[in-house]
């Protein structure tokens, strides 16, 4: 839907090529874009800021990308980097990757020297478009004539199934230049609906299904289809599985929600079993980029199985026997209005109730001595709201928190699961403050996590974000330590010698504390939530729980 722009230029203006473009972006949402600018981008940030969209600088290409790309997460909107040439594309590259990864429209906009010299000159000159090419869908270099329709396109390329980064190189001598407007058509959105006979295949097998089971991925939420497919599992009486990243399609305390599976050896062992004794297996926008490699081929050619997705299985992790590639909304909505009058009885509460007690059993912990990871995130989750967004850091402690945090809504609990980032979890939730001032924001990650971004802390004073940071602190990379001990191999490379954490956040203009047990940590939350400052909370872990967890 276009959105009308009061500070848009008049009709008689004849526009630059960075008015066109910031007119293209704004038109289709764009509010914020993330970024460290060199003179080859100055006039982009003033058209910017000419047509409404708030530039925010970053301390690094890689913390402004992943703001932009959660920026997506958050909103459905396009998130936007912007960086300059040289060490500043390439600074961009993991925040690219992980778009690409994680399923994220991000576009990517570097400055480039003009095209004039490009033949000749050589001072910081690499070739960026195939610098990006294999981690984007689509990269061009913007020209002279019909940007509007340029910018357009890569708009549609990156928001299209499935969405991923764009790249537009915007080279000096382009970006000043005045250019007639050429805007062709409107997009049309269209949206694809299953045939008769499609539906009936999947209707038959869900009613004579005696324990059908459904595994949901990001896809359900990249369709906005939370609704359709909450009313899908209740006609039908289907339990579902979520992956980490479509945690909250359906609020987590749901009856017929049986957990989350990706990353844990322990969760998945648990899933495993009722996933052999279901009866019917429906795969819903359930993404394999999000899974451990257990997940090839956990099914055989006698399992009933049917794939609803944006696109067709093409990845064969898992074997899908019918499947129906298009509108995931549109599918649901149909089998909503086929389903019976009252719901099959099947799957009984009681059952479920043991299914979801087996796994908090698993990975239920009270170390001996001191704290453990999954107390802390236990506390966590009973002093924050609802309706908190909450980010994470990748690292052990991520993955016991994907099965402990409940999550209420979609795209509320944000990490890096397709690519496995770290540094991810600290600039989300700046993204996140920046969009959503008024809910509160909890950012958990590992002391080496922060390390890797700790300069974007810097942001959190100057734009008044009053958000909560917890750090894991057990000064080890505790996930490679385990392997390290699991092959029998000497501790090598694995001690992380990190800061004292309450000083740094007191010289960022935050609060400060730390913690050694869920008492003094539920108290210290508490002040969090009611600070205007940000705070850091520095959580000092015994990890020892992670050997019976991975």
């Amino acid at each position: 839907m276009r959105r009308a722009n009061p500070r848009a230029r008049t009709p008689t203006a004849v526009p630059k090529t960075t008015e066109i473009i910031a007119q293209a972006l704004y038109e289709d949402g764009v509010r914020h874009a993330f970024g460290i600018p060199g003179g080859e981008v100055l006039e982009l940030l003033e058209a910017f800021r000419k047509v409404g969209i708030k530039f925010v600088l970053t301390k690094q290409e890689m913390g402004a990308g992943i703001m932009a790309e959660a920026t997506y997460q958050l909103t459905g909107q396009p998130g936007v980097l912007v960086a300059t040439l040289g060490p500043g594309i390439t600074n961009t590259t993991t925040a690219v990757a992980q778009a690409l990864l994680d399923r994220s429209a991000l576009l990517v906009i570097t400055g480039e020297i003009a095209t004039s010299l490009k033949s000749i000159y050589t001072h910081q000159i690499i070739d960026q478009e195939a610098l990006l090419k294999p981690l984007v869908k689509w990269s061009t270099t913007i020209a002279a004539k019909n940007a509007f329709d340029q910018v357009r396109k890569g708009l549609a390329i990156a928001q299209e199934p499935m969405p991923g980064p764009v790249h537009f190189n915007l080279p000096t001598d382009v970006a000043g230049v005045e250019q007639a407007e050429a805007r062709r058509f409107a997009p049309v959105a269209v949206r694809t609906l299953p045939r008769r006979e499609d539906l009936a295949v999947i209707e038959s097998r869900l009613k004579t299904a005696k324990k059908p089971l459904a595994l949901v991925g990001v896809g359900v939420q990249l369709d906005g289809a939370e609704r359709e497919f909450k009313r899908f599992i209740e006609a039908w009486r289907v339990p579902f599985i979520a992956t980490y990243k479509a945690k909250g399609v359906v609020p987590e305390d749901h009856q017929l929600c049986a957990g989350a599976t990706g990353l844990s050896p322990v969760v998945d062992k648990i899933h495993m079993a009722h996933v052999r004794e279901a009866d019917l297996i429906l795969t819903i926008g359930f993404d394999p980029v999000e899974l451990r490699s257990d997940w090839l081929a956990p099914w055989d050619e006698k399992k009933a199985t049917v794939n609803i997705d944006l696109v067709a299985n093409t990845h064969h992790v898992y074997r899908s026997a019918f499947e129906y590639a298009g509108s995931i909304a549109g599918c649901l909505q149909s089998l909503v209005q086929a389903a019976p009058r009252r719901a099959p009885s099947r799957w009984a509460d009681a059952d479920l109730e043991r299914y979801r007690r087996t796994i908090q059993h698993a990975i239920a912990s009270t170390p001996a001595k001191g704290i453990g990871p999954y107390q802390v995130a236990t506390a966590l989750r009973e002093v924050f709201p609802r309706d908190t967004i909450a980010t994470i850091d990748t690292g052990s402690h991520r993955i016991l928190i994907n099965h402990v945090w409940q999550a209420y809504e979609a795209r509320r609990l944000l990490q890096s699961n397709g690519l496995g980032s770290m540094g991810y979890a600290l600039p989300s939730a700046i993204a996140a403050k920046l969009l959503f001032p008024k809910r509160p924001v909890l950012a958990m990650m590992g002391e080496a996590g922060l390390d890797m971004v700790i300069g974007e802390m810097a942001l959190l004073a100057h734009h008044k974000l009053a958000l909560t940071l917890v750090v894991f602190r057990d000064d080890t990379l505790s996930l490679i330590k385990l392997k390290q001990q699991r092959m029998k191999l000497p501790e090598i490379g694995v001690a992380t010698g990190s800061p004292d954490y309450v000083m740094l956040a007191e010289a960022y203009g935050g609060n400060g504390f730390v913690v050694n047990n869920a008492v003094e940590l539920k108290k210290v939350a508490r002040v969090a939530l009611n600070s205007r400052r940000f705070t850091l909370i520095e959580a000092r872990i015994n990890p020892a729980e992670y050997h019976h967890q991975m």
